[in-house]
């Protein structure tokens, strides 16, 4: 059973550490979506394999009543989840990638419902408590939203966020003043004139002293 303290872990690792071609779809990912880490990919990796393992399963007793009620049950799940269509069939959740899993993260929903500028920091505000879902604060960036709970992010009513002065906000522009600019007007120094021998004793005004060894 285990120490409850210390709790199991609900996703499957990669078989091998080190595959290039894993290594930069994952960093792809991260990027894409503003993912804290690899763990977030390999959940919906684990999530993707088990619909699979499940839709095999209905495949192979397609005949039973009791397998099409379980088909039935799995095509409503991933329609509510807005993974799938609700005429869809098992060969669609074969189909089925990471990113489905992916896309619907709140942290994902926030940005592309125009809350947040990026997804690293539509993660941010999610965890300082700035986006409520039906009206409740949630702070867990992997929560799966629904079709109906994706109408009603936004921001949290305590929020400072709710201003749409706040710097923060996606869009929002700084105020400038309307007075009309006044330009400054700098004057020109006069430029040099070449200095010849006759005009070099009125600019100096009084002649240097000759040195002692110089004839007078």
């Amino acid at each position: 059973m285990g120490d409850p303290k210390f709790p199991s872990k609900h996703y499957n690792t990669p078989s091998h550490p080190w595959q290039k071609v894993r290594i930069e779809q994952e960093r792809t990912l991260i990027h894409q979506y503003g993912l804290k880490n690899k763990q977030e990919i390999w959940k919906a990796n684990t999530k993707i394999r088990s619909m699979r393992r499940q839709a095999r399963k209905l495949t192979a007793t397609s005949g039973d009543d009791q397998a099409q009620k379980e088909k039935g049950n799995l095509i409503s799940k991933l329609n509510r989840l807005g993974m799938l269509e609700q005429d869809s069939g098992l060969e669609d959740v074969l189909r089925m990638t990471p990113e489905n899993i992916l896309d619907r993260r709140l942290q994902t929903q926030v940005y592309l419902q125009g809350l947040a500028s990026t997804p690293k920091q539509s993660r941010q505000l999610i965890i300082h408590g700035h986006i409520s879902v039906d009206g409740s604060v949630t702070r867990v960036p992997g929560m799966l939203v629904t079709k109906l709970q994706e109408k009603n992010i936004s921001y949290s009513p305590s929020s400072a966020l709710n201003s749409d002065l706040h710097p923060v906000r996606p869009g929002t522009q700084e105020t400038y003043d309307d007075s009309p600019e006044i330009e400054e007007t700098v004057e020109k120094e006069p430029e040099d004139k070449p200095i010849t021998e006759g005009t070099k004793k009125e600019t100096s005004g009084v002649e240097k002293p000759k040195a002692s060894g110089e004839e007078k």
